[in-house]
């Protein structure tokens, strides 16, 4: 990582303690995290490790081998630059291929003994240049291989079903089930075309259970009406789209089914287990009793799913999700395999293996599913299974609560049979888990309690994109389709669900595969900060870039790619420039670990399945300036507690309200656990419960929840009684979030002010320290008062992009909070702190943000130097500033890297005691500046300037801006060319039709003053 010069760094920082030692950073990381009665000394500490963070603090990246397409040279190469400019990690993911269609080249083939020898050299250079790696346990993704036999890949359910009448003497094969029973509108899962209309004999078919019943009214006595429209979301058997937004997954399921006059339900009196009586064939041997009866015959065939991208002989069937055989195969076949290559290779660099992002389309079913229905529900589901089938059993809302903990046992076997057992083998052998479990690809069409699945990870992890068309006016707005922002509302899909995981569970990381896109080169670090930085305010503060794309130095530049990602590697123009962007990062990471998020809400997401948390929002009823965590069943069971009114967490979360969801079912579980709380001085705000969702327990469930909400919410009617008090706590109904916080006296956390104006925050806070990160998510200046709900500590502002510590900036008191005047270039962002309050020192306040004047414009001819390696003029002059793209000279129009600016320049007005900055105007896409000799560092975001007042002198300047665009242009020039004649060599194809980019500094370049 580049380091920046500690003096300069006191300097502006005013940093005026002496005599104090410089530990190192990790050392300072660890003592920052602990308690200290020394407000100073911590203060001290944060400070330094935010001038040179912790290396655990950078961050990671996708680390792509495809085709085993790597050698030794390019290994040794990429760790290198890695580590030199400031990644610390890589996660690598073994693939075939290129995605959509882009061609790889082959190399060596996994795991054969040139793989295993190119791997060996990867732990070794790792471990000596102190980087982590990290592994997928598979080739491609999701989990499996040809290892994975038919028994233990992902499974569906079928059923079949037969209408006898008794008495007779039956005595013949059941009919099968067709291969796509139920599953006629499949269209997403990976591959599915490959395998979705196979004969059923090659899709490893196996029965569940046979029943027969009593059933007079034959297919009367199914659901109808309005019900059905909800029955294959109800059934698990919903194959929704990639783009699904939470609510439309969850919101089916959670439809109840009401009983109607005209249903023609069978008591579940009146089905008979025939399972024992059928064959291994098939054959049923049963006297029938009197009556009509219908056999449903219920079994399961592999979905036959296989991984995405995979190396051929690597490639397989997709692992059973909800049993712990398929992973522990897994482990023994792959696992076994990297660990013991790693021993051999003496290192310590194999930190964890990973579970790429969910994508395996929507398995329903596993062979052990009746056993473990029982175990998780404690009644045997035999007897409920034409539910499935569309059959009332008992009534409508009796087959609706079995349906409920049909779902919930299927989420609770993929985070305890897939995701816990992953972890703990993981754990016994050394190693920690990473998971990315909860979407969003495939969290539409998943069973899934997400954030379950998430808590079973050492490093919970999500992801978010970037938008097609990230970067032109509009593309980002709350009205765009997530096929156009991929984001919804404004926001990432998942990455507040994993910042609420990490939270609620108690780890220490939010993590988030970052920056996929399909925009190949055409994204600079100054393109990548507004995406970060809405990321790290929903709580993200562990990133892993995708894609930084294991390349070989002989195949060229800019090499092999991978067809999606935005390309982060030794082979982008600008690589030379990212360590910057890389500090950037590693700054704000490390601020982003301190102490404890602060959240005054809890939402609890209630116990049904599917359960996934919606992006972040502001939530109805609760507003502007508040910030909340979203907790699940297990949590608030085993992990919730009270303490002086606030609702905590064993690993110190604290929260003053508990909001419950919209809906009158809860769990006689959870129901006890809310009164427990109450009871004992928790604010718990929501619906009252009438009954239970589900079967375990009916009815005395039903009679036991009434009973104790009655008890809890006392006299409440929402309407005229919105409030009662219970044991030292209260209850509320009918109530705003909003207006019990603020009648307790409960401020918003932050608040910004300014027409149109659009400020995001996260807000951190340890034992002696106030950690706010603020950032303009408008692609404009703004100016706003901020409001801060901090009483009596002076603030200060920490610039993570230059590393200026301004203490003591001006700010005014607003009853308990404190106000700040801020002026913010697009997309900027600062951290706020505040520390806790020395007495008897006096500070001076220095404002940041004081008016600009013009000192002089940098205007007319600059002389500019292109390398006339990559085609461009070696000397030319641009008599005024220009586009690269729309030059006459084809050199410069197809040109991509790096191009020098030259100008010497006299001031017109004589330097007085003024702060001087040269503001360079537009850049495309990265700059370095080179001021008298003096080296001033890389610009590569908004305001695009530096600080300039040690090296400006009254004449006689000398003034070098280095600017550096992306690989699109030359890739475009040279397909117009023949092969033989073009300079760049890559796996990506453009046209010579396609638009070329804007290139170059844009300007106007300016001498900007202040006033000290």
């Amino acid at each position: 990582m580049e380091g920046i010069n500690r003096r300069k760094f006191i300097q502006i920082g005013s940093l005026t303690t002496a005599g104090l030692a410089i530990l190192n950073s990790d050392g300072m990381a660890q003592l920052v995290n602990h308690p200290s009665t020394d407000p100073a000394a911590t203060l001290k500490l944060l400070q330094d490790a935010f001038l040179s963070p912790p290396e655990s603090t950078r961050a990671g990246g996708y680390w792509w081998w495809f085709n085993g397409l790597v050698n030794k040279s390019g290994i040794t190469r990429d760790l290198e630059e890695f580590k030199s400019k400031g990644i610390g990690n890589v996660l690598l993911v073994n693939s075939a291929g290129g995605l959509a269609g882009v061609p790889y080249p082959q190399g060596e083939k996994f795991l054969s003994a040139g793989w295993k020898a190119l791997f060996r050299h990867a732990m070794k250079e790792a471990d000596r240049l102190g980087i982590e790696v990290g592994v997928n346990l598979s080739s491609g993704w999701c989990m499996g291989g040809p290892w994975i036999k038919p028994e233990n890949a992902g499974r569906w359910f079928l059923q079949a079903t037969l209408n006898v009448k008794g008495p007779q003497k039956f005595s013949a094969k059941l009919p099968l089930p067709g291969a796509r029973d139920g599953y006629d509108h499949v269209f997403n899962p990976p591959g599915y075309k490959e395998y979705i209309d196979l004969p059923l004999n090659e899709l490893d078919y196996r029965d569940t259970s046979i029943v027969a019943m009593l059933n007079p009214n034959g297919d009367q006595s199914k659901i109808s009406g309005t019900r059905k429209a909800v029955f294959p979301a109800k059934t698990n058997r919903k194959d929704a789209s990639n783009f699904a937004k939470a609510n439309d997954v969850m919101g089916p399921t959670l439809y109840p089914w009401q009983n109607e006059a005209t249903d023609k339900p069978v008591p579940v009196s009146a089905v008979v287990n025939l399972t024992h009586l059928v064959g291994a064939d098939g054959s049923l041997d049963w006297d029938v009793p009197e009556g009509n009866w219908t056999i449903v015959r219920t079994g399961h065939r592999m979905t036959g799913s296989k991984l995405m991208i995979a190396q051929p002989e690597a490639d397989g069937l997709s692992i059973d999700w909800f049993d712990s055989r398929g992973v522990e195969i897994q482990f023994d076949r792959l696992g076994k395999v990297l660990l013991e290559e790693t021993a051999k290779a003496d290192s310590n660099a194999l930190k964890y293996f990973c579970d790429d992002s969910f994508e395996d389309g929507f398995p329903n079913w596993t062979p052990k599913i009746l056993e473990k229905f029982k175990a998780f529900c404690g009644y045997d589901p035999a007897p409920y299974l034409p539910v499935l089938a569309g059959y009332i059993i008992e009534s409508a809302e009796i087959s609706d609560r079995f349906l409920h903990d049909y779902r919930k046992t299927i989420a609770d076997c993929m985070a305890n049979g897939h995701y816990r057992r992953f972890a703990e083998l993981c754990h016994e052998n050394g190693l920690q888990v990473q998971n990315e479990s909860a979407g969003p690809s495939r969290s539409g069409t998943m069973c899934m309690d997400a954030l379950k699945n998430l808590g079973k990870s050492d490093n919970p992890m999500g992801e978010f994109w970037l938008g097609p068309k990230h970067d032109e006016p509009g593309n980002l707005d709350d009205d765009k389709p997530y096929s156009v922002s991929r984001l919804e509302y404004g926001q990432n899909k998942v990455t507040k669900m994993v910042a609420s995981a990490s939270h609620i569970y108690g780890k220490a990381t939010a993590s988030a595969e970052a920056f996929t896109s399909f925009r190949n080169w055409k994204d600079a670090p100054g393109h990548l900060k507004q995406a970060l930085d809405r990321a790290f305010c929903e709580g993200i503060n562990r990133i892993v870039i995708h894609t930084t794309t294991a390349s070989r130095p002989e195949d060229g530049l800019p090499g092999y790619e991978y067809g999606a990602g935005t390309h982060f590697n030794p082979n982008v123009t600008w690589w030379e420039k990212s360590g910057a962007f890389l500090t950037y990062v590693s700054r704000c990471q490390h601020l982003l670990r301190q102490g404890k998020f602060v959240a005054d809400v809890l939402f609890y997401n209630g116990d049904a399945a599917p359960n996934i948390v919606l992006p972040k929002h502001v939530p109805p009823g609760l507003g502007r300036g508040y910030d909340y965590d979203v907790c699940n069943e297990e949590v608030l069971l085993n992990r919730l507690s009270v303490k002086n009114n606030f609702i905590v967490l064993p690993d110190g979360m604290r929260y003053r309200i508990l909001v419950l969801p919209d809906e009158q079912r809860m769990p006689e579980k959870v129901m006890e656990k809310i009164a427990q709380l109450v009871k004992a001085g928790a604010t718990v705000m929501g619906s009252r419960p009438v009954k239970a969702p589900g079967l375990s327990n009916y009815p005395t469930c039903d009679v036991k929840v009434k009973k104790l909400a009655d008890m809890v919410w006392g006299k409440i009617n929402g309407k005229t009684i919105k409030r009662n008090n219970y044991g030292k706590g209260r209850v509320y109904q009918g109530e705003s979030i909003r207006q019990v916080l603020l009648t307790d006296g409960i401020k918003p956390d932050f608040e910004f002010d300014g027409e149109g104006n659009f400020i995001d925050f996260i807000h951190r806070r340890t034992d002696h320290e106030d950690i706010y990160f603020i950032t303009n998510r408008l692609n404009k200046t703004v100016k706003s008062n901020c409001t801060f709900r901090v009483p009596n500590k002076q603030p200060q502002l920490w610039n993570a992009v230059t590393g200026e510590i301004i203490r003591n900036i001006p700010y005014k008191i607003l009853g308990n909070r404190l106000v700040v005047n801020f002026e913010l270039a697009a997309f900027q962002s600062y951290f706020v702190v505040f520390p806790k309050t020395v007495p008897g020192i006096t500070f001076t306040k220095n404002n940041p943000f004081r008016a600009l004047s013009e000192k002089h414009l940098l205007s007319g001819a600059w002389k500019v130097s292109f390398d006339p390696k990559w085609g461009g003029p070696e000397n030319i002059v641009f008599d005024e500033l220009t586009d690269w793209s729309t030059h006459t000279d084809e050199g410069v129009k197809y040109y991509s890297g790096k191009a020098i600016y030259r100008k010497t320049f006299s001031l017109d007005k004589p330097l007085a005691n003024e702060v001087f900055y040269l503001d360079l105007g537009a850049v495309k896409d990265i700059a370095g500046v080179k001021l008298n000799g003096k080296d001033l560092g890389t610009v590569w975001t908004s305001p695009w300037r530096l600080n300039i007042s040690g090296c400006l002198k009254q004449a006689d300047n000398k003034l070098e801006i280095e600017i550096i665009n992306q690989w699109p242009n030359r890739l475009i020039g040279d397909a117009a060319l023949p092969p033989e004649k073009r300079l760049t060599n890559t796996n990506i194809l453009f046209k010579k039709t396609d638009p070329l980019m804007p290139s170059g500094l844009f300007g106007p370049v300016k001498i900007l003053a202040s006033h000290q």
